[in-house]
């Protein structure tokens, strides 16, 4: 219990100052970017899937990844979410999709799996972030600030 509260609090303690932590911009090779907490997302991690790099936490329960998709069907955010989540869709606790972009958050076992992507000309440029249920409210507000961070527009 002790350790599982300290590495709780290694990630925690960054988030909650997260409006004076210093932030960074992530980005791949095809030109998506995305801000985010530096002391929370320290280490390179493998890449991900679909192939982009990964940030994660020194703890390892946290996970940032960047990609680009090529579009070439030129898919809607709606065309999109509805086909890419179709065995995810009751687990959905959030989704929004607009003209531009589409985000969603589902819970994946004792993850929060969050993902937005903006759609811009043939390329769909995403980030997604995976983080322990249980910190759900310390991470509401540095998510929201990542996702509004996430270019282009």
């Amino acid at each position: 219990m002790v350790k599982s509260c300290a590495a709780a609090l290694a990630v925690l303690l960054p988030l909650c100052a997260s409006a004076h932590a210093e932030w960074a911009s992530f980005s791949d090779a095809r030109g998506t970017s995305v801000g985010y907490p530096r002391e929370v997302f320290s280490l390179a991690g493998p890449s991900g899937e679909p192939p982009g790099p990964t940030l994660q936490s020194s703890d390892g329960r946290a996970r940032l990844h960047v990609f680009t998709l090529a579009n070439e069907r030129r898919a809607s955010p709606a065309e999109f979410i509805a086909r890419a989540v179709t065995d995810k869709r009751e687990r959905l606790s959030y989704k929004r999709v607009t003209r531009r972009f589409m985000v969603f958050s589902a819970a994946e076992g004792e993850l929060i799996l969050y993902r937005r992507c903006n759609f811009v000309g043939g390329s769909i440029h995403c980030f997604d972030v995976r983080y322990p249920r249980g910190d759900k409210r310390a991470w509401d507000g540095p998510v929201t600030r990542m996702s509004f961070s996430l270019s282009p527009r």
